[in-house]
């Protein structure tokens, strides 16, 4: 029964800050035992996990319960959102540089018999952290909507 609230909760503040969550956290679940609680009441009934559903189902989808609340995200948990970010795009950046130059490999040694000529030095590794930090750079400008049109 408890799981059945606490997925739906986590569901509707999924996307909120850290302190907003709790907040919202404690006003659906007190919301959601007291509405259990008067139906339970008005039919006489125990509560139990399909008066718990009907509440929710009441409630509307998690999506929609969560419209409901402005997001109200404090400063470190935008940082954290972003550190987030520049994971996946290092993470991705990495896996395609290394199938790129896997195929490379591949490649020279089916053409030239031997793959000599793909070298790994210090000037490859510039251009591959030059071309990471404009990637970067260019996902920081589309966040922070720098030249928007608006």
């Amino acid at each position: 029964m408890c799981n059945l609230v606490n997925e739906y909760i986590s569901k509707v503040t999924k996307n909120m800050g850290s302190n907003q969550r709790k907040e919202v956290a404690k006003e659906l679940e007190t919301h959601i035992l007291d509405s259990a609680e008067a139906i339970a009441a008005e039919k006489n009934i125990d509560i139990d996990k399909a008066v718990i559903r009907e509440v929710i189902d009441r409630m509307g989808s998690p999506e929609e319960a969560a419209a409901m609340y402005t997001s109200e995200k404090t400063f470190s948990d935008k940082v954290v959102d972003q550190l987030k970010e520049i994971w996946r795009i290092t993470v991705h950046f990495i896996i395609i540089v290394t199938m790129v130059w896997i195929v490379l490999f591949i490649a020279f040694w089916i053409y030239f018999g031997r793959a000599d000529y793909i070298e790994f030095d210090m000037f490859t590794l510039l251009i591959m952290v030059i071309i990471y930090l404009v990637i970067i750079a260019f996902h920081m400008f589309k966040k922070l909507k720098i030249f928007s049109q608006h």
